[in-house]
């Protein structure tokens, strides 16, 4: 419980720190670089990305298996199990490497067109960099599966937390010294391998983390990979979704309108960071609920625990940005990105439900129910990129953007509710009622914020700050009058009072 408390408070604060250096160090890099040369390096993230495919989705289920063994008190088939994801991890690594080969040389065809010679070699150059750095992760998944199934999350945060601040400042160096694009993406590769090298030495140490490579467990296997088939076709959904559109933009309009997307899918990730990392804190929690034969309702009690509080977190996020975005952005990264405040906003939107229904996913996944949402999702995402060719032509980014909005609120939000009602058991009716009785606290926060958008001039950080400053302080008087239940309260109160005893 400890554990899972200071990893939820370290989760948001790395999120906030991380989000807040990269907010101060975004515009200085977009400044540093240009926006054909910040549009190359988004794009070739983008198709580097699609390799995260071949992790098949096994990372997932290692938590679930780690949990069935220890729960038996299984030594040696935890040795196994390691041992196993360790192979299957490195051959998945090869193969990132023969498919980031195959996209280096399909980059000439996919961007001929659009793209200069020297901007062709300078993102083969970025995509064989990243394609290393994938590698590293790949390899050492195992290790960071381990530590979370293991619920340590105290020291994952930590770590993650350093690297999230010094990486920024190396990049500084790197561009002030003369580096552009290519630099940066360097600087990240030995970032990447110390700091999973100081994982492994510390899951040895402190987990006794041990790998057995004999007599492995065909059975098994073959489960493995059947329970994985499905969280595989969900990466695949995932990489179509949200790394198509800076594809398609780039083929059809150039790097300059991918670099504006590419800043306002920046706002969609930190929006998402906030809740998805919390739901990380949980799965073992779930796995353990379910490996236990525990009652359903306590998981309907943790789905709507959790929930309401990331809809807090999520919702206070949306109206801010809402408000105050369009200013903050032309601020940020300059009048010409004034299209990323809208992409960013539809963005979110598209995440909006999900956010704070992310739970949910690991309540499958420890179900082993998650098959008929990967179908649905993939099938989505093909409509989305149908729907995505035209509309990139017509409106650009924003074009992209609201074809991702549309696509998403029919899978994330009509389906996946009528499936965890009716396949997985959750009480989706309470809980609706539960974040319905939220709303009433908006009210004033959401006035605020339209009045702000409409009348408050955003001339300066300053003006910026105040604003955000006033819809917070709205927000925070307003919920707490009307919206928060006394536990949620209690999460408040307690800390301060323990805070308040020790002084």
């Amino acid at each position: 419980m400890n554990q899972r408390k200071i990893g939820t408070v370290l989760s948001y604060l790395h999120i906030l720190i991380s989000n807040s250096v990269s907010i101060i160090y975004t515009p200085y890099m977009l400044r540093m670089l240009g926006q054909s040369e910040y549009g190359i390096y988004g794009t070739a993230n983008s198709v580097i990305s699609y390799l995260s495919i071949l992790g098949f989705g096994i990372g997932g289920a290692y938590i679930r298996y780690n949990v069935i063994f220890r729960s038996r008190h299984d030594e040696e088939g935890e040795k196994r199990l390691n041992g196993m994801f360790l192979v299957i991890q490195t051959v998945l690594a090869m193969m990132v490497f023969i498919g980031g080969i195959f996209l280096v040389v399909l980059s000439d065809y996919l961007f001929g067109n659009t793209y200069t010679e020297h901007e062709l070699t300078e993102i083969k150059i970025i995509m064989i960099l990243l394609i290393l750095n994938m590698m590293v992760s790949f390899i050492f998944n195992v290790v960071m599966m381990a530590l979370q199934a293991y619920e340590q999350f105290f020291v994952i945060r930590f770590v993650l937390l350093i690297a999230a601040v010094l990486t920024p400042v190396v990049n500084v160096i790197a561009l002030r010294c003369g580096g552009k694009a290519i630099a940066i993406t360097a600087v990240s590769l030995p970032f990447s391998v110390l700091t999973y090298l100081f994982f492994y030495i510390y899951a040895r140490k402190m987990i006794a983390l041990r790998f057995s490579f004999r007599s492995f467990d065909r059975g098994l296997m073959k489960e493995l990979f059947v329970f994985s088939g499905f969280l595989f076709l969900n990466s695949i959904t995932e990489q179509i979704t949200f790394s198509t559109d800076n594809v398609i933009l780039s083929s059809v309009k150039g790097p300059i309108i991918a670099a504006v997307y590419s800043v306002g899918a920046n706002f969609k990730a930190y929006f998402l960071n906030f809740s998805s990392s919390v739901s990380s804190v949980f799965a073992p929690q779930v796995n353990h609920i379910i490996a236990t034969r525990r009652a359903m309702e306590e998981l309907d009690e943790l789905f709507i625990k959790v929930g309401r509080i990331q809809f807090y977190i999520v919702s206070l996020i949306l109206i801010g940005y809402g408000a105050i975005g369009r200013g903050f952005v032309c601020l940020w990264a300059g009048e010409n990105y004034v299209d990323a405040y809208y992409i960013g906003l539809l963005l979110m939107l598209a995440v909006f439900i999900p956010a704070f229904q992310n739970v949910g996913l690991e309540i499958q996944k420890a179900l082993n129910k998650h098959k008929a949402r990967s179908v649905v999702y993939f099938l989505v995402a093909l409509m989305n990129v149908g729907i995505t060719i035209p509309l990139s032509s017509w409106w650009g980014g924003i074009g992209a953007a609201l074809a991702t909005t549309v696509c998403m609120f029919c899978g994330t939000g009509i389906f996946m509710n009528w499936y965890y009602a009716t396949h997985i058991g959750l009480n989706m009716i309470r809980f609706w009622k539960s974040i319905a009785s939220i709303l009433p606290g908006y009210i004033l926060p959401v006035i605020v914020g339209a009045a702000i958008h409409q009348f408050w001039e955003m001339d300066s950080y300053y003006d910026v700050l105040g604003a955000a400053i006033v819809i917070s302080a709205s927000f925070a008087v307003s919920v707490w009058k009307i919206s928060m239940n006394q536990y949620e309260k209690g999460l408040i109160i307690q800390p301060v009072k323990k805070l308040l005893v020790r002084k």
